[in-house]
């Protein structure tokens, strides 16, 4: 998403709060493909991330990995019906199944010239709220509560879903989130 009002590029990391940050924006899913609710939401992987305005704030969400395999892994029509050790064993490639449960969220915030992340800040959906307090502060924008949009139903604690087996494959399969945004299991 771009917000040019508030001078912001917000990367919309899937699974971790993005629909709510942007519908605080006042953007909607239908606003459709092409709008600025749409822009720059696949970070550098982004056809035009090149063409971002350069001196905007750019921002995005984090959670952690398992949490959000299994938020994305629950949440998707094609996947939740698989057992989790089929998810990892055979891990979706393409479309909104890679997207919300298997890409790595840091796939598209590292930029892959330099190796840095190319967010200034992170709302970790652990704390999302101060997190995104902190971020309005900075923008300028008036601060309010984050409304909870899409989530899913299952088991709050992630854990219980995880075997010795599919917890060591998500581990070595999120190993470069996990060390970069500091999450354990």
């Amino acid at each position: 998403m771009v917000d040019h009002k508030y001078r912001c590029i917000f990367i919309h990391q899937r699974k971790c709060a993005g629909a709510s940050v942007v519908r605080s924006f006042g953007y909607d899913f239908n606003d459709g493909p092409g709008t600025d609710y749409y822009r720059f939401n696949q970070g550098v992987q982004s056809k035009d991330w090149n063409e971002r305005p350069t001196d905007y704030f750019v921002f995005s969400a984090v959670r952690n990995p398992f949490d959000r395999l299994i938020s994305g892994w629950k949440n998707n029509g094609d996947t939740r019906v698989m057992p989790l050790e089929q998810i990892v064993e055979n891990w979706p490639s393409e479309f909104h199944a890679h997207m919300h449960i298997t890409r790595p969220q840091v796939n598209i915030l590292r930029d892959r010239k330099t190796g840095k992340l190319v967010t200034e800040d992170l709302i970790r959906f652990e704390t999302m709220q101060a997190d995104f307090d902190r971020i309005c502060d900075r923008l300028g924008k008036p601060r309010e509560t984050m409304p909870h949009i899409n989530s899913s139903e299952r088991e709050r604690d992630y854990r219980k879903y995880f075997t010795a087996y599919t917890r060591k494959l998500a581990e070595q399969h999120f190993a470069d989130d996990l060390q970069t945004f500091g999450y354990e299991f």
